[in-house]
């Protein structure tokens, strides 16, 4: 049976929104009190050739390669606490060292601590010039590890700030010693949102709504500081949230380290009809390779921290018996855009990619898959998982041949992890949560889609009186009504809002219920 039709109302837990990496929020001492500390000593890094960079990115892509998506250009540096930067003392005998990385003609910068080992009570931000910034990280945040990557930042000048307590001075060691130029903009803060072609589908459209699960499964990679891959959670036969995570071998490094991957979570336009950004900040970092197997081009990996409840990820399910599919769905960020959703409607067909014996679509009915698009999964039509992304020549203008390694190859190279207990395994946890389950019943609107006015049917019989509520796909509360009980039928307004997905929360009797909206203006 085809899930692609069948439509799922969204739960009130999506509308959690966070800032995290993880990160244990807090301002830099530069924002929070201006004018205590001194300007940051500035380091300039060398120029980027971003035209020449791109050339040499389309010569891969014609050859057919996905992955890694290359957006920016590594700088290697050895910036640390004992050779760069300045220190300032405060009055409390807490100390704060400083120093701002300019990277001219950047669009975001991002970077790696090669040396991050941070006492109890010291703190690490990041902050650009327009006040944005990323923290507080703290020791937990590397996941006991001594290096850890930070996901990008916008802009071509950032500042990194260490705060130290008088009680922990001088056990803190940091040493940055990889900066990323991005000359792609890989935050959309541009028109990077739809560098994807536009026969791509935004997943908050309706035809995502039946893989919500496996869309939350799915993260968009920071690969060696400077490229893009996609890949997601994956369960294991013990059904206990393990952090493992499988993508293509392709997109490791020569040395096979992930140790400073950043791993970017529910980056999706909120709306359908246009790329519009999302959070850029539930991110993880810092992982490990648990193996990696080239006959399938696969590699599994483990988190070093587990996501943060708010964070709502699933652990997808697979499939390992082989079975062709009779339709595929693949979701992945091509070419670093936001979350995109893609439909093969009929059987996949053998073929071979580089050698490794894969699943080939021999053409998308709806989507399709680019460049950032690599190790990103195929669904059969069960909603398990059959494969990641090797390779392929499709694009909207040419959306035929992609090539995916077959899971039923891979899963004897990861059984140790991921263990055996029969040919399929369901998705963890088994109820998709409340993040964007299935709930429906006692309230209904009409019309919907609607064009701004919309009227909402409460359910009969009420004991108390209760509370309406709209947010829009982002988490933020738009529209809030009180219940009066007895009330049958209420209006809304929502014709001075923008176009796309909004969520309807009814809190009555003790009881959350939630209907989709969707605006069409």
């Amino acid at each position: 049976m085809k899930l692609r039709y069948s439509l799922l109302a969204l739960a009130a837990g999506f509308l959690t929104y966070t800032q995290a990496q993880v990160s244990f929020g807090g301002e830099p001492t530069a924002v929070r009190t201006p004018g205590v500390l001194p300007a940051a000593p500035l380091v300039v890094m060398p120029t980027v050739d971003a035209e020449l960079l791109m050339a040499e990115d389309q010569e891969r892509l014609d050859q057919g390669i996905k992955g890694p998506y290359r957006f920016g250009s590594n700088h290697m540096v050895d910036l640390g606490l004992e050779n760069s930067g300045v220190w300032t003392e405060l009055s409390n005998g807490d100390r704060v060292w400083q120093i701002a990385i300019e990277c001219p003609g950047a669009l975001s910068i991002n970077f790696e601590f090669h040396d991050y080992l941070i006492p109890e009570g010291a703190q690490v931000f990041v902050y650009n010039d327009a006040g944005e910034h990323l923290g507080a990280f703290t020791a937990e945040s590397s996941g006991g590890q001594h290096s850890m990557g930070v996901t990008q930042l916008a802009g071509d000048r950032i500042t990194v700030e260490y705060v130290e307590p008088l009680a922990v001075r001088g056990e803190g060691q940091l040493r940055i010693g990889q900066v990323t130029h991005a000359y792609r903009d890989v935050l959309g803060l541009m028109k990077g949102l739809g560098d994807s072609g536009s026969c791509n589908n935004n997943v908050i459209c309706a035809v995502g709504d039946p893989w919500r699960a496996q869309i939350r499964s799915v993260a968009m990679i920071t690969v060696g500081g400077s490229g893009l891959c996609t890949g997601q959670l994956i369960n294991n036969c013990a059904n206990d949230g393990t952090p493992y995570f499988l993508t293509a071998e392709h997109c490791l490094p020569s040395n096979n380290s992930v140790s400073n991957w950043v791993y970017r979570f529910k980056w999706h336009s909120p709306s359908c009809t246009s790329n519009s950004n999302g959070p850029t900040n539930f991110t993880v970092s810092g992982s490990t390779l648990k193996q990696a197997n080239i006959a399938s081009d696969a590699a599994l990996i483990e988190f070093n921290n587990v996501p943060p409840e708010n964070y709502e990820v699933f652990y997808t399910g697979w499939d390992k018996s082989g079975t062709a599919p009779t339709a595929s769905t693949a979701i992945h960020h091509p070419s670093g855009d936001v979350k995109k959703i893609s439909f093969d409607d009929d059987a996949a067909g053998n073929g071979t990619f580089s050698g490794v014996a894969c699943w080939r679509i021999l053409n998308w009915e709806d989507g399709t898959t680019e460049g950032g698009s690599s190790g990103s999964g195929l669904w059969n039509q069960n909603g398990l998982l059959i494969g990641q992304l090797f390779g392929g020549q499709a694009s909207c203008s040419f959306n035929v041949n992609d090539y995916y390694g077959k899971f039923s190859n891979t899963h004897p190279a990861f059984a140790e992890w991921l263990g055996n207990c029969g040919d399929q395994l369901e998705g963890y946890p088994s109820n998709v949560g409340i993040g964007e389950t299935a709930v429906q019943g006692g309230v209904r609107v009409a019309p919907n889609p609607t064009n701004g006015n919309l009227n909402v049917f409460l359910p009969e019989g009420a004991k108390s009186t209760g509370r309406l509520a709209l947010y829009d796909a982002l988490g933020q509360l738009i529209i809030e009504r009180n219940v009066t009980r007895g009330v049958e039928r209420m209006e809304l307004d929502l014709s001075t809002y923008n176009g796309g997905i909004y969520l309807l929360e009814l809190t009555l009797d003790g009881q959350r219920m939630v209907e989709r909206i969707v605006l069409d203006r």
